[in-house]
């Protein structure tokens, strides 16, 4: 090669583009790597920075704005010759982000109504990076008033355009009723004529639940270019009093199933 190239007669400043390699991940992050031959003494004023974009460094005929300078390196080769190879990392398209990649891993004991496995689902996105750090909360309309539960992150039903696996059942926020809500059903039912024991609980609900369906359990991501490329794991969340579970820690399902007494709010 540096036979050739020297018979070329490389001007100062010059950088022959020889090579052009591409490739894809699963996630649709895609990687270029451009080699060149310049002249040795030209290697530090032609390195490119970090995230310089490929359409304003490459030589190659297509350029691609969205795909930015990642790493670089300099090898040397006879006659004051070296190659600098680049690597950009992006999306060689103008719009639009690539589906996500979903697959399930089997993990034990992490099934509430649905198999022992997590759902895992590598994307990239360009929003913020800690915006899927950040839990979620729902807000149930009780009446005429409203209850505030913070939840970790809910899987959501889409990303990038790529449907999540549903839920194995509806999430949901189960109680028993409170005292105020058991006063007035009795009262009720002494104006209509009705007697009526009622059950009793203390004024804040006695037994109570919120099974949330997937729920992030785990994530990791980096910086790549001008996008983040994340995964992301997934798995059932359920929490309640101690009437749901055996003496050993396990959700009692049964139990949780035959729970019909007081109040049910899906979300």
């Amino acid at each position: 090669m540096a036979a050739v190239i020297i018979n070329t007669a490389l001007n100062a400043g010059q950088k022959i583009l020889r090579k052009t390699q591409s490739s894809s991940e699963v996630d649709g992050l895609v990687t270029i790597v451009e080699t060149y031959v310049i002249r040795s003494q030209d290697a530090a004023s032609l390195e490119p920075d970090r995230n310089t974009s490929h359409a304003s460094f490459s030589t190659a005929t297509n350029k691609y704005g969205r795909m930015l300078v990642e790493t670089t390196r300099v090898e040397p080769l006879d006659g004051d010759l070296a190659e600098l190879i680049v690597t950009y990392v992006g999306l060689d398209y103008a719009s639009g982000l690539p589906p996500a990649y979903i697959t399930v891993a089997g993990q034990p004991g992490v099934g509430v109504f649905g198999a022992d496995a997590s759902v895992v689902v590598k994307y990239i996105s360009q929003d913020s990076l800690f915006d899927a750090l950040k839990g979620s909360v729902l807000s149930l309309s009780l009446g005429g008033s409203s209850l505030v539960l913070p939840t970790k992150r809910l899987m959501p039903s889409t990303i990038n355009g790529t449907a999540m696996p549903p839920n194995p059942r509806q999430r949901e926020y189960r109680r028993s009723p409170t005292l105020s809500e058991v006063a007035a059903a009795v009262n009720d039912n002494l104006k209509r004529g009705v007697i009526s024991s009622g059950y009793v609980s203390y004024y804040a609900p006695r037994i109570e639940y919120i099974y949330a369906g997937y729920v992030q359990a785990g994530i990791s991501f980096a910086r790549r270019g001008l996008f983040n490329q994340i995964e992301e794991q997934f798995t059932e969340y359920f929490r309640g009093t101690d009437d749901f579970y055996t003496s050993d820690g396990i959700i009692n399902i049964p139990r949780v199933q035959s729970f019909n007494r007081g109040y049910n709010f899906a979300f």
